[in-house]
């Protein structure tokens, strides 16, 4: 469960995501922390299986939290659940849980892209264009009210947020991957 507990190939060209949990903002803007839930685990990992990305990379500070994320991956990987949906084990085997986005770092040399609602104005790259940059890419997503950048490693750049037509400021995080994922991985029409 941790990166070193399996080998998924991270290659020149390849895409990462990483889901943190802490350090994120909470309504007031200040550093919180959030749980992870199992909707987050099987919905990153089925995402990122879909659109041959990976790692998916899970950041939480607590133990607790650890070890719910052990058990769900456990059951589907080692229990009865494996046994009954081979795909699923499959698609699980490439969750990786860690404590820090530090620590992702010290997997593969990636190139940090950040993901929000609200970024910062100046600087937004289309997720598109990194088809057309070597990577590897790992694309982070916050939880809560989003990424507190300033308790993270410098990025290389965010990315331009998902912006709709409709009544609500943001999408869930899972329906921002699928979004992201989905543009970053169709050729160019």
């Amino acid at each position: 469960m941790n990166a070193a507990d399996n080998n998924i190939p991270v290659g020149p060209d390849s895409i990462a995501v990483a889901l943190v949990h802490y350090p994120v903002l909470n309504r007031l803007g200040e550093t919180s922390t959030t749980a992870i839930t199992s909707m987050d685990v099987h919905d990153f990992a089925r995402t990122c299986a879909f659109y041959d990305a990976g790692p998916v990379y899970l950041i939480h500070p607590a133990e607790g939290m650890h070890a719910m994320v052990r058990d769900i991956c456990g059951y589907w990987q080692e229990g009865e659940g494996g046994a009954r949906n081979p795909g699923r084990r499959e698609v699980l085997s490439h969750v990786r849980l860690l404590h820090s986005l530090q620590e992702v770092m010290q997997d593969a040399p990636y190139k940090l892209w950040y993901t929000s609602a609200t970024p910062p104005q100046q600087g937004l790259r289309d997720i598109e264009s990194l088809r057309d940059e070597s990577g590897p890419h790992l694309i982070v997503f916050g939880t809560g009210s989003g990424l507190d950048a300033s308790k993270l490693p410098p990025a290389n750049g965010w990315l331009r947020p998902i912006e709709g037509a409709g009544k609500v400021r943001h999408l869930s995080v899972r329906a921002a991957l699928a979004i992201y994922m989905d543009r970053c991985s169709r050729p160019e029409r």
